[in-house]
């Protein structure tokens, strides 16, 4: 009986994004660039020495606490042990753009013979109910793997535990933990889910209650990044599953550029969110021929259904730039990872991550937002 109701919820979820598929929006006045401040405070700036910092994510509690979780790793291990040393940390601040205190490791590596044993990040933490989701990406390396050896981004140990990365949930009464975590991976890869790897889950809450989840994998073919890094999205109604893969693919360079050439990244990293009459979507376009003039850098779609996305009528978020407050202007290779902390149903803040130009430090970057009504 349980498995016949979980059924009939998906199947309602999937009717329900068949109904809206077809719906044609309005164009978009949404220009997110508007929102982010032309200088930036150095105190959005989130650092801790010797560490690495990646993935940020922000919420609130009843308090009025912000909890901050992002991942980190030790910076002598060097910036692409990401993939092979990551734990996810844990700090707190009374404004949401900080000044952040640390207060320490809520997920840390707990050993080769689980399945997010190694490295885990990816954070994205979302409030149902009563308790705290942590999505994250976990994998497990060799027997060989030893918390104080870097292992080269060049070797084929560094890519074996790449492509062990699995999506998974854990969950807790607050942002601190404790975290339960699961035994199995929420999303596996094969046909159900997508080839090779599945990572950088977002949580999205349906306006009809449902939930949307949406993640990264590969695209069926050979080699590293086997057809190309593409886009899901998989529907629920319970935040601990089952999910279901919807089958369009979010984001296809080669139908908006008309082109048949190969993308190794059709999009990168992403936060998708639900305000007013559409659905909205920040993105890393990552390779080109690029969507703006800018290159590289943070572009918003829209969709009616969750599905079907296009690019918003302003498509620049954000290029790999940041002006502070003192009038000196960074550039970086990496200014990535965006998530949205949304209050009354408004942005509120943007975190990024960030690596300036030929630097192997990161660190995290809390943009406040201009608060400017989104309709």
């Amino acid at each position: 009986m349980k498995r016949k109701r979980q059924l009939l919820a998906v199947l309602l979820v999937t009717a329900s994004v068949v109904l809206h598929a077809g719906e044609a929006l309005p164009p978009s006045t949404l220009d997110f660039s508007r929102l982010i401040p032309a200088t930036i405070p150095r105190a959005a700036v989130f650092k801790q020495d010797g560490w690495c910092l990646w993935d940020p994510c922000v919420v609130r509690d009843d308090t009025g606490t912000y909890h901050l979780l992002y991942s980190r790793w030790r910076q002598e291990l060097g910036f692409d042990a990401w993939a092979t040393h990551a734990e996810i940390a844990w700090a707190v601040a009374t404004n949401a753009a900080g000044p952040y205190e640390f207060r320490g490791v809520v997920l840390p590596s707990r050993g080769g013979e689980c399945w997010d044993g190694h490295s885990v990040y990816n954070t994205c933490i979302v409030r149902l109910g009563k308790k705290f989701y942590l999505y994250y990406t976990g994998n497990h390396g060799s027997a060989a793997w030893r918390a104080d050896r870097p292992i080269k981004l060049s070797s084929e140990e560094w890519w074996a535990q790449r492509n062990n990365q699995r999506v998974g949930v854990a969950v807790a009464d607050q942002p601190g933990g404790p975290w339960q975590r699961s035994d199995k991976p929420l999303l596996e890869v094969g046909p159900e889910f997508g080839q090779g790897i599945t990572a950088v889950p977002n949580l999205l809450v349906r306006p009809d209650g449902g939930l949307m989840l949406f993640y990264k994998t590969l695209a069926p073919g050979p080699g590293k990044f086997g057809g190309g890094v593409v886009h899901f999205a998989a529907t629920a109604w319970n935040p601990l599953g089952p999910f279901q893969r919807q089958p369009k693919q979010l984001v296809d360079k080669r139908v908006l550029l008309k082109t048949t050439r190969p993308f190794n990244f059709h999009i990168d990293d992403h936060f998708e969110w639900f305000q007013g009459d559409r659905y909205y979507a920040i993105m890393k376009d990552h390779d080109a021929p690029f969507l703006t003039p800018h290159g590289r850098s943070l572009v918003l779609f829209e969709s009616a259904d969750g599905l079907d996305w296009k690019p918003s009528s302003h498509t620049l978020v954000k290029d790999f730039s940041i002006t502070w407050e003192d009038g000196v202007r960074q550039e970086f290779q990496r200014l990535e990872m965006p998530k949205l902390l949304l209050e009354n149903g408004q942005p509120k803040l943007l975190s990024l991550a960030a690596q300036p130009v030929k630097s192997q430090e990161s660190f995290l970057v809390l943009l406040p937002l201009n608060q400017v009504p989104i309709r």
